[in-house]
């Protein structure tokens, strides 16, 4: 059987000298001391006791590789028999050959290393980021993410591996909105005196608006059927009757509850405008519609009379019968619109393309 040459064993040496070493630096890392004393609970525990016990047993199969090399060394012309001799106990537990055992010994290795920088990731990267959460939710005034994160602060030092990336995001993003809203808080409490004046006109503009509403509602309840009339913001004296209390609020002291407050009270003002808005909307879309349809029928009746079908009954009855409907108060627009299509269709009856009578 042929020797191991000096290079196979010199790389041999290499690959278990690489394995001592990094076993080594495993040995005084400080975070496995701190998984080894015990402060590891549930998940977080499980999963280190299983990589520090394959740990172990990459010790024991790094020195019995480290023998089997060392003999190697010694009897070259034995290396080949007994670098491939099923001599070791290897990780699994089962009887291998060098090669197997140093494999797996190296995975034992690279597995205890991704659970260090796991807990590495929780006790260093996200507990700060909690904590820096936790103390903005505190300074913000909210004590149920404050206590969201106390929990999480409390979860990271026993079972660390339990606490996702997810997990502090979402507390990081309540202490945002927190501390952002209270920014806006202190903000509309420095500016309150200039709100309150500009609610006072926005208050008066809208009042004088929808009394304004009230006016045209009633012009077009009288021009147009189906439009109703009546104040189209009933509750606009209680909107009024708020900003009153939101102002003694404030000349009281309590200029926080005030700000709050008057930013409710702006958004249902908007809320008003709106609904002003809405309810002048299909009113002004039927005096349009009668207005076109006025303009339809004057130029229907300069059309008749420039073919000289003016005078032809059944035109005359079809221009009065549209008058009568688009000049009527109220209009019925559906009516108005439906006389319009039919003397149209008498007038193109009555022409022909030359633009004579037929």
């Amino acid at each position: 059987m042929a020797a191991a040459t000096d290079p196979t064993l010199r790389a041999w040496r290499t690959e278990v000298a690489t394995l001592g070493g990094r076993l080594v630096d495993l040995e005084s890392d400080p975070t496995v001391a701190v998984a080894r004393s015990g402060v590891l609970s549930g998940g977080s525990a499980a999963t280190w006791n299983e990589a520090d016990g394959a740990l172990s047993a990459a010790w024991d199969s790094y020195r019995a590789v480290d023998e089997v090399v060392g003999r190697a060394e010694a009897e070259p012309q034995r290396a080949h028999e007994l670098l491939t001799a099923a001599a070791i106990t290897a990780v699994s537990g089962a009887t291998v050959d060098a090669t197997t055992a140093l494999r797996e010994a190296t995975a034992a290795v690279n597995r205890a290393v991704d659970v260090l920088a796991r807990l590495n990731a929780a006790w260093d990267t996200l507990a700060t980021r909690n904590r820096a959460a936790q103390d903005a939710a505190t300074r913000a005034g909210d004590g149920a993410t404050a206590r969201a994160a106390a929990s999480l602060t409390t979860l990271l030092a026993s079972d660390p591996l339990a606490v996702t990336e997810a997990d502090v995001a979402a507390v990081e993003a309540q202490a945002a909105a927190a501390s952002g809203k209270m920014a806006k808080a202190t903000a509309a409490v420095g500016r309150l005196d200039v709100d309150l004046t500009r609610a006072r006109a926005t208050l008066a503009r809208l009042d004088t608006d929808v009394q304004g509403a009230a006016d045209e509602l009633a012009h077009a309840a009288s021009r147009i059927a189906g439009v109703a009339a009546g104040a189209p913001v009933p509750d606009l004296a209680a909107l009024g009757a708020w900003l009153d209390r939101i102002t003694a609020s404030a000349e009281a002291g309590d200029r926080v509850r005030a700000a709050g407050a008057l930013d409710d009270w702006f958004a249902a003002a908007e809320a008003r405008r709106a609904e002003l808005d809405g309810a002048l909307a299909p009113a002004r879309a039927g005096m349009r519609r009668r207005e076109e349809g006025r303009g339809l029928w004057t130029a229907l009746r300069a059309k008749a009379g420039a073919r000289r079908v003016d005078e032809q009954s059944d035109v005359v009855a079809a221009l009065d019968a549209a008058h009568d409907q688009l000049w009527q108060a109220p209009c019925d627009l559906a009516a108005a619109e439906a006389a319009l299509a039919t003397l149209a269709a008498v007038l193109e009856k009555r022409t022909d393309p030359n633009g004579g009578p037929r």
